[in-house]
């Protein structure tokens, strides 16, 4: 029995918009990639990159739980950094007045009492900040003995006392 030949598909004449959109889209690929090789040229990224690998390796051969916490912050700053693009401007953070502190505080007392039992990443996201904004606060409160907490790390809920 002989076997019949398939005809080869058709092939589709592409729209004008279609061959525009193609275009348009080949010249972002090529304006990535001209960016990427501008950001590996870039002497400063080189050199973060480099301090985040010796994070790492100092992270994974430390055995003091406050230094891996110390480095572990570090390596998420130059980590940030490196990803925002803005590596030449890697500025310290600015500290909070006391009455934004003390805002913060009343903002998180009110929510937790509101809502105990959530996490920290929960509570964040439910008042517009970030858990490192949050954290010294919150360890403030708790301290204070206005906000109890149970479980560990990621898995800290609170909840008030």
């Amino acid at each position: 029995m002989a076997k019949k030949k398939e005809a080869p598909p058709r092939k589709t004449r592409r729209s004008v918009e279609q061959r525009i959109a193609d275009l348009q889209a080949k010249i972002e690929e090529i304006k990535v990639r001209e960016a990427e090789k501008r950001a590996q040229a870039d002497p400063s990224k080189r050199h973060v990159k480099a301090a985040l690998k010796a994070l790492d390796k100092a992270i994974g051969a430390s055995k003091d739980a406050a230094l891996k916490r110390t480095l572990g912050e570090a390596r998420e700053m130059l980590a940030g950094s490196l990803a925002g693009g803005d590596v030449g401007e890697l500025r310290p953070r600015t500290r909070r007045t006391a009455s934004e502190f003390e805002d913060l505080a009343t903002m998180l007392l009110a929510y937790v009492r509101s809502n105990p039992g959530q996490r920290g990443e929960q509570i964040a996201e439910a008042l517009g900040t970030d858990t490192g904004t949050m954290r010294p606060v919150m360890k403030r409160l708790i301290a204070d003995g206005k906000v109890s907490t149970e479980g560990q790390r990621r898995g800290m809920t609170y909840s008030p006392a």
